[in-house]
């Protein structure tokens, strides 16, 4: 998307977007600060309410990366940027940032797959029941053949006692994993050894031709494999570079597939263990690998085409002479998954929660820092990325090419899913504890009147599941702040509400206008985001990884040449 297209994306949403701000600056009720209170404090809660329903409307056919309904969505958030008294942050007269995409689409039939045990018959696996094929980014068509072995989580990790690839050789072999990482790991380095990237990066370097990989048990029961297979009709994307070349394609891995639990303990026959003792395994952390007795031959089709998208950038200028050339960035995903499998009749799969709520917290915390009479020193940098549910590309691309020195950002912000469906009486703020930015959510959370909580499900690995771990990977203190699971109304069970939106509405058309939202939650959401923003803008120092923390260590080296500033 070129940013000359800018002006005839904000005009579709101009009505709209000056309805907005009439209402954010209207007194109100509902989500409102008590007279007297901080200007940070009046957030509006019918503004949040009029950007979610702008956004998750059924005009928007639920904003796919690179389609006529995602750039309408990134025109209205232009426009409100501009609306806000932002300047824009890609050039001195673009909001926009171009993202080349490369979509591709696996074709189940005629993909195929089968194995080929070194005695008996050969077993054909059927597509969309026994296995997905992974689509190429880079080939229409791919066929092969390799042996397999068994590498257990796929996790080579020797500083943390464990290392499935120890004495196994991978080199021009099929590498079956099981999803995730080992729960004895620490929950910071179990989201890092979980995350695909981690694992396929681990793999390629010793040589794999092929992944194939199955789900532990806990994972069957968090997604069952009936759903990924109602999911399968979503493709790949990944954003590409100036010569077209799409960003973790990946070629060397000629054989990609997920297969279901039924159709795994045929990959075993003949094996050391059986599936239910490598299950065990697994569960117990205990490293392991063998080869298994079988060649697997996969042919791959897939439909791939071209996209262009954009992630919008707005700024706030800060006041301190020096501190203004650093920048907090606050980031907020704009896409949703499109339209798909239609449910119960309806195509569109809107994204109320997922993440046109996270957005609109963005818009109001910018509204409330820009309409303040006292900026923040560094300058803030309000964040709408393209291509989350892709694999965090939008945000991926703006770290790889930043709009301002990658040096100069000092933390990220994240804001996806608040799923508030109750008054909140709590928050959860995801990395808090890996660096100094923890402090400031507990000293925000005490001014809001709300408990700031752990985790509750670690063994999800969240914190690498969305936008701030690609600032985390360039070495940048990041985290992202959620619901939290209690509410001030005993009447309300917001945990119970939160499971049942994961296991009936997340990815779903239900993610849409129907649901309860609680919009002065967000409200607070706004609020706290700006304190958390305003503590890290006017503070002498930058956040700083906690001391021996796995992912400063890990990923906060000293760059050798930081990257100039990209248009």
């Amino acid at each position: 998307m070129s940013s000359s297209r800018f002006p005839s994306l904000s005009s579709l949403a101009a009505a709209l977007s000056a309805a907005v701000v009439l209402a954010a600056c209207a007194p109100n009720d509902e989500g409102a600060a008590p007279a007297g209170a901080d200007t940070l404090a009046a957030a509006s809660a019918p503004a949040i309410r009029a950007h979610v329903e702008f956004l998750a409307d059924d005009l928007l056919e639920g904003r796919l990366s690179g389609t006529r309904g995602y750039d309408i969505a990134a025109g209205y958030v232009a426009s409100e940027f501009a609306q806000i008294g932002l300047r824009p942050g890609v050039a001195e007269d673009a909001w926009l940032q171009p993202v080349a995409l490369v979509e591709s689409l696996s074709l189940l039939p005629p993909s195929r797959l089968v194995l080929r045990p070194s005695s008996g018959p050969a077993v054909t696996m059927a597509p969309g029941k026994d296995f997905l094929p992974v689509a190429s980014l880079d080939q229409a068509k791919v066929l092969a053949e390799a042996p397999v072995v068994f590498a257990g989580f796929g996790v080579s990790a020797p500083d943390h006692g464990h290392d499935d690839l120890a004495g196994i050789d991978v080199k021009g072999k099929v590498v079956l994993v099981f999803g995730g990482a080992p729960s004895t790991f620490p929950p910071e380095v179990r989201a890092h050894y979980s995350a695909g990237l981690t694992k396929t990066q681990t793999l390629v370097d010793r040589g794999a031709v092929g992944i194939l990989q199955i789900q532990t048990r806990d994972d069957q029961q968090r997604t069952p494999w009936e759903r990924l297979v109602q999911q399968s009709w979503r493709s790949r994307m990944a954003w590409a570079d100036e010569q077209g070349v799409p960003n973790g394609a990946w070629p060397q891995l000629a054989i990609r597939a997920s297969i279901s639990p039924q159709a795994a303990a045929a990959l075993f026959a003949g094996a050391p263990k059986t599936l239910d003792e490598a299950y065990a395994a697994a569960e117990a952390g205990t490293p392991q690998a063998f080869e298994l007795p079988l060649t697997v031959e996969q042919e791959r089709h897939s439909m791939i085409r071209q996209r262009q998208s954009a992630n919008v950038v707005g700024v706030l200028e800060g006041t301190d002479p020096a501190l203004k050339n650093e920048y907090v960035v606050i980031s907020a995903h704009l896409d949703h998954v499109g339209k798909g499998a239609p449910i119960g009749g309806d195509a569109i799969y809107n994204g109320a929660f997922d993440n046109a709520s996270g957005i609109a917290v963005m818009l109001e915390a910018a509204r409330l820092l820009a309409s303040s009479p006292v900026k923040p020193r560094r300058s803030v940098i309000f964040l709408a990325v393209t291509a989350e549910e892709s694999g965090l590309q939008g945000a991926d691309y703006f770290v790889q090419h930043p709009t301002v020195p990658r040096e100069a950002i000092v933390a990220n912000i994240n804001i996806d899913m608040p799923v508030a469906q109750a008054p909140l009486a709590d928050v959860t703020a995801f990395g808090a504890e890996n660096s100094t930015l923890g402090a400031v959510v507990e000293r925000a959370a005490a001014a809001e009147g709300v408990a700031v909580t752990p985790d509750s499900k670690p063994e999800e690995v969240i914190f690498v599941r969305s936008d701030q771990y690609a600032f985390v990977r360039a070495g940048i203190p990041a985290l992202y702040i959620d619901e939290g699971m209690r509410s001030t109304d005993p009447t309300q069970d917001q945990a119970a509400r939160v499971e049942a939106f994961r296991k009936e509405r997340y990815h779903q058309p239900g993610d849409d206008l129907s649901q309860a939202i609680d919009w002065p939650s967000l409200a607070m959401l706004a609020r706290l985001n700006a304190r958390v923003i305003t503590d890290v803008a006017n503070d002498d120092a930058r956040p700083s990884w906690h001391p021996g923390n796995f992912f400063g260590e890990t990923f906060a080296k000293p760059a050798a040449s930081p990257p100039s500033p990209t248009p």
